[in-house]
């Protein structure tokens, strides 16, 4: 059988086998080359992308692919990622290629800590930030006064208890302005100083009650008469009693001025936590209709195609009698309707405490004069939202500015992940730890959020920090963020407008802070703390991208360029890397993207 097969083979095959396949190759070939004529107009059409960045340098944040030299984007994605020869493809006749010589492009910046929606109204008025004493602030708010005798009211920012000496009173604001209602906010928009026309206006007397002693509450007098100083939010009220709050002009106005700031500063992404409002103590209240406000004309801007960033927004508990059970139930409510991919309500944020540099947020030790603080919220209510908040399948935030709250917050964050392992929620500001604290963060890989000028010398930061806790704390409990990313704890950065100046959210302002721990906004700074090592700049690029990107669960979204996540990039005209570290600041921001669409173009009025 084997002979007739093979000879039956030979019969059937007219040509010798060997010298078949050149031609059946060729016919292979033939036909693949017809074929790619036939099809290739529409192949190329449909990889062809809408932008192809391509000429300079490209920094991912991808750590398979570092470096690349071109992104290609279609529609909202990116579809290319590498050297610029493998871009070549993704150029179709309506491409537009965007030359990025001498230009680093990279994942657009993400904030996970900047009041952009409602703190527009914190920023009005005479501006106090680089006043330097008692004196220089009661003549620039009188200078203010005497230029602008139209305005109702006088209102402003800037002040701090370390340069002004003490608390400030109304009798030395009357000095200033004596014939209307004056009420200027602190650096920090936690307290305000009211003149005594400001103060009749909103009736506050000997008899006004104080929210909660020792945290929100009047600066008083021996005989229990209010001095001119609110604490941590007893002013609002008074702030509305004067006429100076319009909730609806004052959402848009801040929207359209510091969303357009932030895109042009590269961001894409940002946390808002917490809408700043005069009615943010109302936790189940007018906190929530404040926030239902700002969603609505937030998702008008989602649908219209002109909301600059991804944008979080959180309510905030600031009341420790908070109802957590509704808090939930509307937080619940806000998802269903707010968790696309632009707009989203995923997180609360908790606020447990006034402010340390006058010693009034719990520490776990005693300040150098004796106090200890006072927690706002306790650490079993704390504990107590952050779990119901895990059932419900969120995140917290907790702003930490204490030893006290610090401690609290890791209680809270390790009792909730026990009903959500995959729980992310976070302490925001960290300022101070105790070592031991430190370690617990380190050891369960807390996330962490900084703001780096909250603990330099900006605003006499340090001098505060030296005055209250001394050296010796100061050098081993404070601003220890770089240490928790050097030990791969998730660290985010941000700005926190408004208690810095929106002058100050540039995320690379931001990283320069970071990584010289100096206030890059004074040729003069000094290192502060000067035995911590600062991030390094590749730390702090992640902490605003892919680190902060995981805090907000979007990492297989966004924070890095990669195939297939969306197109949210930054075009820097230098190199973060290669550049002077005190001069990461000064490095401009050409384009950014959000989305596949350009939210800011230098030179360009769109």
């Amino acid at each position: 059988m084997k002979g007739i097969n093979q000879m039956t083979h030979r019969h059937l095959q007219p040509n010798p086998p060997i010298a078949a396949a050149p031609y059946l190759k060729y016919l292979f070939a033939f036909a693949i080359c017809l074929a790619v004529l036939c099809v290739s107009p529409a192949l190329l059409a449909a990889q062809a992308a809408d932008y192809v960045f391509s000429g300079g340098k490209v920094y991912t944040l991808d750590k398979k692919q570092p470096w690349a030299e071109a992104v290609a984007v279609k529609d909202n994605k990116i579809v290319y990622v590498g050297d610029a020869k493998g871009a070549k493809p993704f150029i179709g006749d309506k491409t537009k290629v965007i030359d990025t010589t001498g230009d680093v492009v990279m994942p657009g910046f993400i904030s996970t800590h900047d009041h952009l929606i409602g703190s527009g109204w914190t920023g009005k008025g005479v501006q106090l930030f680089d006043g330097k004493s008692k004196a220089d602030y009661i003549a620039k708010v009188k200078k203010y006064a005497e230029e602008n005798p139209d305005l109702e009211r006088i209102v402003g920012m800037g002040w701090s208890t370390g340069t002004y000496g003490g608390r400030p009173t109304a009798k030395d604001l009357d000095k200033a302005v004596p014939d209307r209602p004056a009420l200027i906010l602190d650096f920090t928009a936690h307290d305000a100083w009211l003149n005594t026309k400001a103060m009749e206006i909103a009736g506050v007397t000997k008899d006004s009650p104080d929210d909660q002693p020792g945290v929100i509450y009047w600066v008083r007098d021996e005989n229990g008469t209010p001095t001119g100083t609110g604490v941590e939010g007893q002013w609002m009220e008074a702030y509305v009693a004067i006429g100076a709050w319009d909730a609806d002009k004052i959402l848009n106005e801040t929207i359209d001025t510091l969303h357009p700031l932030a895109a042009k500063n590269g961001t894409t992404t940002y946390l808002n936590p917490g809408i700043v409002t005069p009615n943010i103590k109302d936790t189940n209240g007018k906190m929530q209709d404040d926030m239902k406000t700002a969603m609505a004309l937030l998702k008008k801007r989602e649908q219209a195609g002109t909301l600059k960033m991804r944008t979080f927004v959180l309510p905030l508990v600031k009341n420790p009698k908070a109802d957590t059970g509704q808090l939930m139930d509307f937080m619940a409510g806000m998802q269903k309707q707010y968790n696309g991919d632009k707009l989203f309500v995923r997180q609360v944020k908790i606020h447990p405490e006034a402010n340390w540099n006058v010693e009034l947020s719990p520490m776990l030790e005693p300040y150098e004069s004796g106090k200890k603080g006072t927690y706002g919220i306790p650490p079993e209510k704390i504990k107590e939202i952050m779990v119901a908040a895990a059932k419900s399948g969120f995140d917290s935030v907790i702003h930490t500015d204490s030893t006290g709250t610090s401690h609290a917050g890791i209680d809270a964050i390790l009792a909730a992940r026990k009903v959500d392992p995959d729980n992310r929620s976070a302490l925001h500001h960290a300022t101070w730890l105790t070592p031991e604290d430190q370690k617990r963060v380190i050891d369960n890989k807390i996330p962490v959020n900084s703001t780096p000028n909250f603990t330099n010398d900006w605003s006499d930061t340090d001098k505060d920090a030296l005055r209250v806790m001394g050296k010796k704390r100061t050098m081993a409990y404070f601003g220890r963020y770089p240490e928790f990313a050097r030990a791969g704890v998730p660290v985010s950065l941000s700005a926190d407008v408004p208690s810095t100046p929106s002058t100050m959210q540039a995320p690379l302002f931001v990283i320069e802070g970071a990584v010289t721990m100096k206030d890059p906004s004074n040729p003069d700074a000094k290192p502060f703390p000067p035995n911590v090592k600062p991030m390094t700049v590749e730390q702090a690029l992640r902490a605003m991208t892919v680190d902060a990107a995981w805090q907000l669960r979007m990492e297989d979204k966004i924070g890095s360029l990669e195939v297939g996540k969306y197109a949210d990039i930054v075009v820097l005209d230098g190199n973060p890397l290669e550049v002077d570290p005190d001069k990461i600041a000064d490095i401009g921001v050409e384009m950014t993207m959000m989305d596949g669409k350009f939210t800011y173009k230098k030179g360009s009025s769109d």
